[in-house]
């Protein structure tokens, strides 16, 4: 059994009796700790895999993946883990934990995250798209227009960056 099992399993067990806006307030708390080195990086497991909250994973995963006081090669491995829990659907929230590595706007992140684009489901679409949508960086705006296209969501006719208009669209918004 890994080692963050058991932390999971007891995050699990109080996950229902622990409103929203508490977890919330516990992984903003979480990430200042770990920003100031206070806490280590693992201690946001448990929001970035365990709960189902889109904001929680969002910003504990984005804590996660950022500056690290260990230097740049434990930064890679945050965000080599961060892939790895979406590609393999680790996360409970991995479309939170997708969006938080595209709103790094690193072109070789996003290089990354290509492949597994299309292994998200249409709901997982649109929490990314949520996310990230009013990003300015180019290479995220480049990724989202990139993706629109692919899932056909792009009018061709009206130019790359118009997207099509029905409301039942997965990419409504991405542009």
């Amino acid at each position: 059994m890994s080692s963050i099992t058991p932390v999971l399993i007891v995050y699990w067990q109080r996950l229902p009796a622990s409103p929203v806006h508490l977890r919330r307030h516990h992984a903003q708390e979480s990430c200042i700790r770990v920003h100031a080195g206070h806490l280590p990086v693992d201690a946001l497991l448990p929001f970035v895999l365990g709960d189902p909250d889109e904001e929680v994973v969002f910003s504990a995963t984005t804590a996660y993946v950022g500056p690290n006081r260990d230097g740049a090669a434990a930064r890679r491995a945050s965000i080599d883990d961060a892939i790895e829990w979406v590609r393999r659907g680790l996360a409970l929230n991995r479309a939170a934990v997708f969006a938080a590595l595209l709103a790094k706007g690193d072109p070789r992140i996003n290089a990354r995250l290509l492949p597994l684009r299309l292994t998200l489901g249409q709901e997982e679409v649109s929490t990314v798209c949520r996310r990230v949508d009013h990003d300015a960086r180019r290479p995220t705006r480049k990724f989202l227009r990139e993706w629109a296209e692919l899932l056909g969501e792009v009018d061709q006719d009206a130019g790359a960056s118009s997207p099509v208009a029905p409301a039942s669209s997965v990419a409504e918004g991405m542009l």
